[in-house]
């Protein structure tokens, strides 16, 4: 039986699930990578080498605060770490975030400063940046959309575990676009490893920065930050197809999920696997492999209006 060192150590070598049950009728083979098997999220692999990589620098010591902008999976990653290293943790986090992830940061011990929902993450980011510059160096911002180590942790793990469960066999990969780091890091990976694999990325439709649009509001937490971030522009050129998603259908497709492959994950996987649907459509992808992450766990969601309803209940005494 292994034994851990801490729940950290848990992070990684997550399983492939075909999901037949969801796209019994696709031409194409639809992949889902369950990121959600890590102890917290697929954020965790780029929250532990962010922190890694800045303990080792000397950017960081025990006592500092750790402090991002997050609308909530890379949030929770750095009040776990934060809680098993001994840091303190802020988070700037809209408003429109589910109350089950303000509830999980405090139960870490983080600290959560709630910012306007229309500015979605770009205004928690501003207010973040403005803690650290008045902290007079006691506080130490993370920086998810801009520091490479995020992109960095998916080159060095995510992609690699992908290639090997896929046997060389992908055709596609499917990434949202949130900080990018996943993006930037996977198709790094794969435009190196092996440039015929297509890089499909999606942001919301109600908001498509990314594909150059204006920021507007949208449902999708998780991905849509309302800028383009660093970590996307050091990517931008392996690109092969933005699509934008419109939240109807991936709050369908999320539950879904969990009505045929008994998996209850948040709607940034719904919307990545409509993105699939869409693409295993088209007669070129008969035969073909398409991956998608699911992300988390959608016990992080419950709350969120119109997503998972309890209309199927009956009292009976």
């Amino acid at each position: 039986m292994r034994m851990l060192d801490t729940y950290a150590d848990l992070i990684g070598r997550t399983p492939m699930l075909p999901l037949r049950r969801l796209f019994p009728d696709l031409n194409a083979q639809v992949l889902g990578k369950l990121e959600l098997t890590n102890p917290m999220s697929v954020k965790d692999r780029p929250v532990r080498h962010m922190i890694e990589q800045a303990l080792d620098r000397g950017d960081i010591a025990p006592g500092v605060e750790l402090v991002e902008a997050s609308s909530g999976n890379t949030a929770i990653a750095i009040a776990m770490f934060g809680a098993v290293h001994g840091f303190p943790v802020r988070i700037f986090m809209s408003e429109l975030c589910s109350v089950e992830r303000f509830q999980i940061l405090n139960a870490f011990g983080a600290s959560v400063m709630l910012t306007p929902a229309a500015e979605h993450t770009r205004g928690a980011r501003a207010r973040a940046i403005a803690w650290c510059e008045r902290s007079n160096g006691k506080a130490w911002f993370v920086n998810q959309h801009s520091n490479p180590n995020n992109g960095d942790a998916h080159y060095a793990t995510t992609g690699p575990e992908i290639w090997e469960q896929t046997g060389g066999a992908l055709h596609t990969m499917v990434i949202g676009l949130g900080t990018s780091g996943t993006f930037e890091g996977i198709s790094r990976f794969f435009k190196e490893t092996a440039p015929h694999v297509r890089i499909v990325a999606f942001e919301p439709a109600a908001s498509p920065v990314y594909g150059g649009g204006t920021m507007g509001k949208h449902r999708l937490v998780g991905i849509g930050p309302g800028f383009v971030t660093d970590n996307f522009k050091r990517g931008r050129e392996r690109l092969d197809e933005l699509i934008a998603v419109p939240d109807e259908v991936a709050f369908d497709m999320t539950r879904k999920l969990a009505r045929t492959e008994g998996i209850l994950a948040g709607v940034t996987s719904g919307a990545s696997l409509w993105v699939a649907q869409q693409l295993g459509r088209r007669p070129e992808y008969a035969g073909k492999t398409i991956c998608c992450i699911i992300c988390d766990s959608g016990e992080r969601y419950l709350s969120v209006d119109g997503l998972y309803p309890a209309h199927d209940v009956t009292r009976v005494d």
